[in-house]
């Protein structure tokens, strides 16, 4: 996937990024966005969402829970060269406060990222970095471990020492979530499951859920090149989490989004939303077939929220719950073929351009 050379917004100062995409391929935000807890869709002119787009978003939805897992079970050869190297495993914690308890996850690329409080790091042994977002008291570190090296197998040194660490000075077990997408087709995404299940853990199959809003004879905005686009993503935004777009009462708060100008006539205005775990295998096939749905609306948008407390937000960007809970994105879909996106980015970074 390649990234846009140029680009016809400018980042604002509170870590959000607006762009204009028009190149065909598939933004590398999605595919660095790893742990994207719901999915949002939001069409003017929509009582109900095209089939097509809701078979998407259903098949194949499911994702896993196991309980009581040990950190070192994840290392185990069989696991890692079954699951971790033949296919993207999606994994984390849950029931866990990135700011106060340890978490762990699994990349898609096969990182192994563990964020612990000092004395669990000290007593762990495998050499990590002190967090970005505590460096003033030092009281948390995180540990990342690339389970696909070459180095990283039974009997190599490296191998051999992070799962003894592991299995002897790491204590406590999580509860975790995952998808597990094979490399070859003939082989069931069930699989990763059915193993845990062998050795002994509690395993259960989990399903997103699913809920909607309909605002009826509102004002919609048009998306085209008179538009704000700050003013209409906070317009999108307040809808999203059940604001009134309709208010059209200049002393009420909301009123400072209400649809902007210029508009479109006024009509029905959807917003579907899942809220479970979803790969970023599963969102490149939503903007595909959104995208392919597009010309019969005006816009459409999807938007993807992160988990709060997991130990990554983008690629293998530290995330903190106080400083940078919101990661999220926002892709406006339009009839022309150009799409808006807007990304929330980690606080530990300076502002760069959307990819």
């Amino acid at each position: 996937m390649l990234c846009p050379k140029v680009w016809d917004l400018k980042a604002p100062q509170n870590h959000n990024e607006i762009a204009r995409w028009s190149k065909p391929e598939i933004p590398l935000t999605i595919s660095s966005h790893y742990y994207n807890h719901s999915v949002s869709v939001v069409a003017p002119r929509k009582r109900k969402l095209p089939v097509d787009i809701i078979d998407c978003i259903l098949e194949d939805s499911e994702y896993y829970k196991v309980e009581g897992l040990p950190v070192s079970q994840i290392v185990d050869k069989e696991f890692v060269e079954a699951f971790v190297k033949k296919g993207e495993l999606t994994l984390l914690s849950i029931n866990t406060r990135i700011d106060l308890e340890n978490c762990i996850c699994v990349t898609p690329e096969g990182q192994l990222v563990l964020s612990l409080g000092v004395e669990d790091y000290q007593r762990l042994g495998i050499e990590g970095k002190q967090s970005y977002f505590d460096r003033s008291r030092s009281s948390r570190f995180v540990v990342q471990v690339d389970l696909r090296e070459d180095t990283f197998t039974p009997g190599k040194k490296n191998y051999e020492r992070v799962k003894k660490c592991l299995e002897e000075n790491l204590e406590g077990l999580f509860d975790v979530i995952f998808i597990w997408e094979p490399s070859e087709k003939n082989v069931c995404p069930s699989s990763a499951a059915a193993w845990f299940h062998q050795k002994g853990y509690k395993v259960s199959l989990c399903r997103p859920k699913y809920s909607e809003i309909l605002e009826c004879d509102c004002r919609i905005p048009s998306v085209g090149s008179e538009c704000d686009y700050e003013r209409f993503l906070e317009w999108l935004g307040i809808f999203s989490i059940g604001g009134d777009v309709t208010n059209e009462d200049p002393e009420n708060y909301v009123n400072s989004y209400i649809s902007p100008s210029p508009n479109a006539p006024r009509g029905d205005l959807l917003h579907a939303q899942w809220t479970g775990l979803f790969s970023r295998k599963k969102l490149e096939k939503i903007y595909k077939e959104i995208e392919n749905h597009v010309s019969h609306s005006s816009w459409v948008s999807l938007h993807v929220q992160g988990f709060a407390d997991s130990p990554v937000s983008w690629g293998l960007k530290e995330h903190s719950f106080h400083t940078d809970g919101d990661n999220n994105y926002t892709i406006v879909f339009q009839e022309t073929g150009e799409k808006l996106i807007n990304k929330s980015l980690s606080s530990n970074n300076k502002p760069r351009n959307v990819q």
